[in-house]
């Protein structure tokens, strides 16, 4: 509210003038959040003694309030501290933290909701803490970490059991809010240490254990969920984006143990949400690949982009292949899955029919074999022949040498093995042909069919997985029979396109690029296993006819400059009006020229020459872009202005000059019977001179008169005529 006198004593300062003022009376005044954070003198005096500031957390946390005070002396105790008043937090913080902070703290005691197990009754009622006051309650304490973090710190690292308090509660968004708000203190100097007493004091493990098949799928969720945050937090692909870096809980998240008893957690066959299990793992894992990709350092395109060295960009990698080690070995039974899914319990009816639908898990197993493949195909896991003295024990520990049949393989040709000899490849294109609707399934699909064909086939195992593909998948032999069958129920009545031909095309680009790179190394080892012929004939015929559609813009062909456009409504309107103003000047001129009584054919030639400013009715020239030809025999090129073929004749203001039109034609209001006569026997004429011949000759004509002469002409006759009237 603005005062016009700029100031004015607000009520709550006559109310804290009384000896006998309550707090309860301070908060039911309505400015008083405004005057807290206009740093009110007489309001902090009031509010920063250790009994009102007890009081205040006492709000926050309280349970027993009356019904009008239950939310509104919380909400207005917690954005009181949020005002930061220093002299309020110093008490809470130092000054008086046994009597303040310690109580406040222990809200965290109360009795936590217990964890559900899959087997548990669904119950109504809710147990632990409020969701509203739990909000408070951070809010307040992420106040004071921001004011004193080196305090706090010390303070909730002084009891090893403030953790487990935290976790107790993790089901509590608000909580959880909190446990990632310490370990964004990592990120501070003041804050140092802080992951590596949370990961001394089994955070990850209590987490990893959340993800229990046996445990409710909310509880796979709410873990699911904080991993995937610290993960995020840890990253290492983005060098613009904040990160806390490779910390203990990121190496032991991905550590061998901690993968065994994920992978037994997502793989138990009897446990009764262990599909939930899997569906969060997979989460797990892919973003544990996608943020901490060790190739980024040797992508030019991001070096580029963002300026940075090599150097700069990723001082420390990371490491998977003790993830990738553990999800190898258990290739086998993801690829089970997907031939018998838990989750799947016969068709369901959709608009289509009665179908089997594809299920989350199968989706989750797909796109985990594509981030794995993408895992697999890191420069760190794949490069143990290229050690230094310098990077020797640091290359061991990243690259991990498995040895299959006395041949020695690297972590990511050991995947790839596994991938073939479990037949994984075949299984995921006929999970794609299989579902022709589900458009998530034919993207994964493709991403995996994508890395294969593009990687190096001389090198690794990479060889080995194509020819699996296209030999025991028979891709293409499945792509000529998927065009056939779409070709035909397109031609019924109302006949639909198939959901997955978009992907097959690319699909089979991808495949007509890889036979013409190696041709020798794929070509010659598939061709008695494949139909060639067939699938040379898809590619000249429906194949390239669907390209050549493909690269035709949607709206037909790209409009020209010299193409006519469709006008509207307002473009003609002013079209008419020019029309009408270019009709009224040459009426104007004629009229003119004919009062001058020198109106004879030759001047009405000239004048349909003023509508043009040109003379090529006769088809003397053609005109093509911004040269014009005239048609002889000697075939003389016409010197051109492009400056101004570019112009437009601004017909009210100016007719000196004119551009050369690529279409001519007469104005809709002259073409009537009283000059359709004069047109004929002008567009008969053959001989005619451009406009410039003809401003020449008239300006020759003009020189040649003298016009002083003229003048003296009419004086003498202006004398005559004077001398005569005198003498009348």
């Amino acid at each position: 509210m603005f005062w016009r006198f700029g100031f004015n004593n607000s009520a709550l300062d006559g109310l804290l003038d009384k000896a006998d003022v309550t707090l309860e009376e301070v908060l039911e005044e309505e400015d008083l959040l405004q005057e807290a954070k206009s740093a009110n003198p007489k309001l902090i005096e009031f509010l920063c003694k250790p009994d009102k500031i007890k009081a205040l957390l006492n709000y926050i946390i309280a349970t027993d309030l009356p019904e009008p005070q239950k939310f509104k002396y919380p909400f207005l105790a917690s954005e009181i501290i949020a005002c930061e008043i220093q002299q309020m937090i110093d008490m809470i913080v130092i000054d008086h933290k046994e009597e303040l902070l310690v109580p406040f703290w222990s809200y965290l005691d109360r009795q936590a909701q217990p964890t559900r197990r899959a087997s548990d009754p669904i119950t109504i009622v809710e147990t632990g803490l409020d969701s509203l006051q739990a909000s408070y309650f951070c809010k307040t304490i992420g106040v004071l970490l921001s004011k004193y973090p080196v305090e706090m710190m010390h303070f909730i690292k002084s009891d090893s059991e403030n953790l487990n308090k935290i976790l107790a509660h993790l089901q509590t968004s608000a909580i959880m809010d909190l446990l990632l708000t310490l370990i964004r203190m990592e990120e501070l100097s003041e804050g140092k240490g802080i992951v590596k007493w949370l990961s001394e004091h089994g955070l990850l493990e209590n987490l990893i254990d959340r993800l229990d098949p046996y445990l409710d799928s909310e509880e796979h969720s709410i873990a699911q969920q904080c991993i995937c945050e610290i993960i995020r937090m840890s990253q290492t692909s983005l060098p613009e984006s904040l990160s806390i870096g490779l910390n203990d809980l990121i190496i032991n998240l991905k550590s061998e143990p901690t993968m065994q008893k994920l992978a037994k957690f997502m793989l138990d066959p009897d446990a009764p949400n262990a599909t939930s299990t899997l569906v969060n793992g997979v989460s797990i894992i892919i973003d544990i690949i996608r943020h901490n990709n060790a190739d980024l350092e040797n992508d030019p395109a991001v070096t580029g982009l963002y300026g940075y060295s090599t150097s700069t960009i990723r001082p420390k990698p990371v490491s998977l292949a003790d993830m990738l080690k553990v999800m190898s070995d258990h290739i086998p039974q993801f690829t089970q899955l997907l031939l018998k899914p838990r989750s799947v319990n016969g068709p369901v009816h959709t608009t289509l029919g009665d179908i089997e639908p594809l299920g989350f898990e199968r989706l989750k197993i797909c796109e985990l074999f594509a981030e794995l493949l993408h895992c697999s195909n890191m420069s760190n896991l794949n490069n143990f022949n290229r050690m230094n003295d310098e990077e020797d024990q640091q290359q061991k520990e990243e690259t991990r040498i498995i040895k299959i049949d006395g041949d020695e393989l690297s972590v990511g040709d050991y995947l790839k093995s596994k991938f073939v000899s479990s037949k994984a490849m075949p299984i995921c294109v006929d999970l794609f042909f299989a579902f022709p609707w589900n458009n998530f399934l034919h993207y994964v699909i493709y991403d995996m069919l994508h890395q294969v064909f593009n990687g190096r086939m001389d090198v690794g195992l990479n060889r080995q997985l194509a020819i699996s593909i296209l030999k025991e998948g028979q891709l293409t032999d499945k792509i000529v029979i998927a065009q056939k069958a779409n070709d035909e129920e397109c031609a019924k009545p109302k006949g639909m396109r198939a959901g997955y031909m978009g992907h097959l095309t690319f699909i089979s680009d991808e495949i007509m690029k890889l036979f013409e790179g190696y041709p020798e190394t794929i070509v010659l080892a598939i061709k008695d296993d494949v139909n060639m012929e067939s699938w040379s004939t898809y590619c000249n015929n429906e194949l390239k006819e669907t390209k050549e559609r493909d690269q035709l813009p949607l709206g037909g062909l790209r409009p020209s400059e010299d193409m006519d456009l469709p006008q509207t409504d307002d473009e003609e309107d002013n079209d008419n009006t020019l029309d009408g103003v270019a009709a009224s000047q040459y009426s104007r001129f004629l009229a003119q020229r004919e009062s001058e009584g020198n109106f004879d054919e030759d001047d009405e030639d000239e004048s349909d020459l003023w509508l043009t400013g040109r003379e090529d009715f006769n088809g003397r020239y053609e005109y093509a872009g911004n040269t014009i030809r005239l048609n002889n025999e000697e075939g003389e090129e016409y010197d051109s202005n492009d400056e101004e073929d570019n112009t437009t004749p601004d017909w009210p203001r100016d007719y000196s000059k004119f551009s050369q039109p690529n279409a001519l034609c007469r104005i809709p209001s002259h073409n009537n019977e009283e000059y359709e006569e004069d047109f004929e026997e002008l567009e008969k004429k053959e001989d005619f001179g451009d406009f410039e011949s003809a401003t020449n000759e008239i300006t020759n004509q003009m020189e040649a008169l003298d016009v002083n002469k003229n003048n003296d002409v009419v004086k003498e006759e202006e004398k005559k005529s004077e001398t005569s009237e005198k003498h009348a």
